[in-house]
């Protein structure tokens, strides 16, 4: 059994403060007026749970020193360009977060989608953004019209939807 390492026990660490934070959040979704089976609380809850026993998991391993990086050849590196792609991914998420308000929540998730591709290799920015517009759009009008979520319009400069 190898020790464990500092990197992945703090990494498991930070998933768990997160799971504690969305688990507190989930508390705070209110209860349903009327009575119905299964809540608004319910699917989050569950992935809150599916979350804790992820970062357990992980705890546990990287405790043990059993982690995929530690099992590794000590004489192979990370990928080149690993900052890089964790801009890319940072990105994403800032579009999503800057530019649901601005734009509408189709724009952000579709650019998101593509500087996602583009973090794990693509090199087609233009399909990439076009798939990404067709998968968004589906789901947004699924929850959105179909459900009836309520997730806002799909691209404000647009018309329709």
């Amino acid at each position: 059994m190898l020790p464990a390492r500092r990197g992945p026990v703090a990494l498991a660490l930070a998933l768990l403060a997160v799971v504690a934070i969305a688990a507190w959040q989930v508390a705070l979704i209110p209860d349903p007026t009327q009575g119905i089976g299964v809540g608004p609380r319910a699917l989050p809850a569950a992935l809150v749970g599916l979350l804790a026993v992820l970062g357990l998991a992980y705890l546990w391993g990287a405790l043990r020193g059993r982690h995929a990086d530690l099992r590794d050849e000590p004489t192979e590196s990370p990928l080149p360009g690993a900052g890089r792609r964790v801009a890319l991914l940072s990105s994403g998420l800032a579009a999503i977060l800057a530019l649901t308000p601005v734009a509408g929540i189709g724009v952000a998730c579709s650019l998101a989608f593509a500087l996602v591709a583009r973090a794990f290799g693509s090199r087609r920015p233009a399909h990439d953004l076009l798939v990404g517009v067709v998968f968004v759009f589906v789901a947004w009008f699924v929850f959105d019209r179909l459900l009836g979520v309520q997730l806002g319009r799909f691209a404000s400069f647009v018309p329709w939807p």
